[in-house]
């Protein structure tokens, strides 16, 4: 099994739970830990609601050391409040990796002045500064996540600026951001970036089981990082260890995913609570029927679950 290493920190393997929004909770998190995932991430987290100390903000935050290694995700538009936020979370938070999103693509984000908008050549003396006073400021390594231009490929001048600011590992999806999620991936692009500086590049956009090897070929990244492909199968990084140690690749069942439909809903409900969980788990849950047959019955059940009895009884009847 190939190793990762970001600044002096070792990883077991090369295989990254994406940060996503609404999905990667602890719950989620302790999900990938135990089938293999060598690094999760904290969903996207406002630096502005840390500052003005929002509840549901702060009820995201890392408190207590986790099962494998965590990467703690701000996102945000003014420098000034970015930098207190970071001051917070490196005093009461427990991560091992600072990271800032530069690649969301969202307009709601975009309105912000965050994720992705920075990636535009008027802003790149703003990030680099941002980038250097982070670095001085955080006590973990920074890592940051960025996708190959606003409107235009400008990809090796940010890589460039990132490396220069001092930034330990530079995540890249595929994707400009007018290119949202749709689209092809521009994995010859992250290659060009990995030629270009010496942090390490993890490679991310559209990567899963049956492309893997490929976008290895095409990037070679020092690692991957899986978002949808992970969205209610966990047991993708479980796969992806079984085939790079050449053991069979166990197949997605009813059985295996129901039980760890069961077990997020669990984790779920430790952490947020029995009603809240169970209200977020109705959308989670479908992504746990992805490929399975016969599920038509199923879906509009589980949307409609309101406790984890009503959730326990369904998946005991379509077992």
């Amino acid at each position: 099994m190939k190793k990762f290493k970001i600044a002096d920190i070792e990883l077991d393997n090369r295989y990254i739970q994406a940060p996503l929004a609404g999905y990667t909770s602890y719950a989620s998190r302790k999900l990938a830990y135990k089938y293999g995932a060598s690094l999760t991430y904290t969903e996207m987290i406002s630096c502005n609601a840390i500052n003005y100390k929002n509840n549901k903000t702060l009820e995201m935050l890392p408190y207590k050391k986790e099962d494998n290694k965590l990467a703690l995700q701000l996102f945000g538009g003014e420098t000034n409040h970015i930098l207190e936020a970071v001051k917070y979370v490196d005093s009461n938070c427990v991560y091992d990796f600072l990271d800032f999103n530069f690649g969301c693509p969202v307009p709601k984000v975009i309105k912000q002045k965050a994720g992705s908008s920075y990636l535009t050549k008027q802003r790149e003396d703003e990030m680099y500064h941002l980038l250097r006073e982070m670095v001085k400021i955080s006590s973990r390594p920074v890592i940051c996540k960025i996708r190959l231009g606003y409107k235009e490929f400008n990809y090796l001048d940010i890589a460039k600026l990132v490396e220069q600011a001092g930034v330990s590992m530079l995540a890249v999806h595929g994707r400009l951001q007018k290119e949202g999620f749709s689209g092809i991936v521009h994995y010859d692009m992250i290659n060009q970036i990995k030629q270009n500086v010496n942090i390490p590049i993890v490679a991310n956009g559209n990567i899963d089981l049956t492309n893997i090897d490929e976008v290895e070929k095409i990037t070679n990244a020092d690692a991957f990082m899986f978002g949808r492909s992970i969205m209610g199968y966990p047991r993708l990084f479980k796969n992806l260890i079984e085939k790079e140690d050449n053991l069979p690749i166990t197949s997605k069942n009813r059985h295996d995913q129901f039980d760890d439909m069961l077990e997020h809903l669990n984790l779920l409900i430790q952490e947020k609570g029995e009603q809240q969980a169970c209200m977020l788990f109705r959308g989670i849950a479908c992504f746990y029927l992805k490929g399975l047959d016969q599920t038509k019955e199923i879906k509009p059940l589980l949307l409609k679950s309101k406790t984890k009895q009503e959730f326990i009884e369904i998946l005991t009847k379509y077992r």
